[in-house]
């Protein structure tokens, strides 16, 4: 009997150690009872776009890849990349998914300090095209001059592509000739002659190619642009700072959604289900390349091609190591 007291009682003294341990290091293990294991912040605001950059996240959801980081997504619809930043900036959005260029300006302008919480794509050939009526004026590239294009953000990422494409063409565009507007609105502005030419992404793209008689004029994202990140899930220097756990927790979910989109067919119910493709439309589209990994280098092209194009000055060229969270 007392070999029995005793043996409870170094399993008793043993748990104790433990736990004391853990809270030695300023930290306490998760329980079943608490998956957050003290995350700052249990419930975020994150704001996506109605693209097919956004799937991850409604894996994430979906999949409960979130419920069991302890974290709890409060997601809504932004218009464009640029308004989610400017979202991220007031503070009314915790992490707004972007194109790159909307978030990396006002880091160089000095006037906000942002950080990419996880890349979100890389293009792969044809998701972004540059299309126009069939039965237009523009037949060939040189036809876009005093044109208006659609673009979903002025200074945005299909934007910069699209002017090294006319530039290696001879095209000369003026900026006021693009026209912002959402990915969702192009069609129509097409069918009315709002716009001539529009850069249009996926899904809407290949729903467009089969309903809306128009044809593909050029790729911006080709040559010295292939292969190109293009957009991000993008939050404060402040928010990250004061929540990191959170963002730790937000990126291991994101992560494991970015496993389950490596299968075509999830993207393609996704993709259904969120954006409201037909799934005949979906089975059809372009896919894009979504990134394991969060990698400064390759978001530095981004910069470098906003100095090019004139959207950045030299001395505004900023390293984007400063823009990726350590340890990423």
């Amino acid at each position: 009997m007392r070999r029995k007291r005793l043996a409870v009682t170094g399993l008793v003294m043993a748990f104790v150690a433990a736990t004391a341990g853990c809270s030695a290091l300023g930290e306490s293990a998760p329980s079943p009872e608490d998956p957050a294991g003290g995350l700052e912040k249990t419930t975020i605001k994150v704001a996506e776009l109605k693209i097919i950059d956004a799937a991850p996240i409604h894996l994430a959801i979906d999949n409960g890849h979130f419920k069991s980081e302890g974290l709890n997504v409060e997601l809504s619809m932004g218009g464009k990349g640029s308004v989610n930043i400017d979202n991220v900036i007031g503070g009314t959005i915790d992490i707004g998914l972007s194109s790159y260029p909307p978030a990396i300006m006002p880091v160089a302008k000095k006037v906000a300090e942002l950080k990419v919480v996880t890349d979100a794509i890389t293009t792969s050939e044809n998701l972004f095209l540059l299309v126009v009526k069939k039965d237009g004026p523009i037949k060939q590239v040189k036809d876009l001059i005093g044109k208006k294009i659609a673009v979903s953000s002025q200074g945005g990422i299909g934007e910069l592509a699209l002017r090294t494409q006319l530039k290696i063409n001879g095209v000369d565009i003026t900026k006021e000739q693009y026209i912002s507007m959402p990915f969702a609105d192009m069609p129509n502005a097409l069918k009315n002659d709002n716009v001539q030419a529009a850069i249009m992404n996926e899904p809407f793209l290949t729903q467009t190619l089969q309903n809306e008689g128009v044809s593909k004029l050029l790729s911006p994202f080709s040559g010295s642009t292939a292969n190109f990140p293009t957009s991000g899930w993008i939050a404060s220097k402040k928010f990250v700072e004061a929540n990191p756990k959170t963002v730790a927790a937000f990126q291991r979910a994101m992560a494991k959604a970015v496993a389950d989109a490596q299968q075509r067919k999830v993207v393609e119910e996704a993709v259904t289900k969120y954006v409201g493709v037909p799934p005949n439309v979906a089975s059809l589209m372009t896919l894009p390349t979504f990134p394991s990994s969060t990698d400064a280098t390759r978001f530095q092209r981004v910069v470098d091609l906003m100095v090019e194009t004139g959207e950045l000055r030299a001395d505004q060229r900023i390293d984007m190591n400063t823009m990726v969270i350590d340890g990423k």
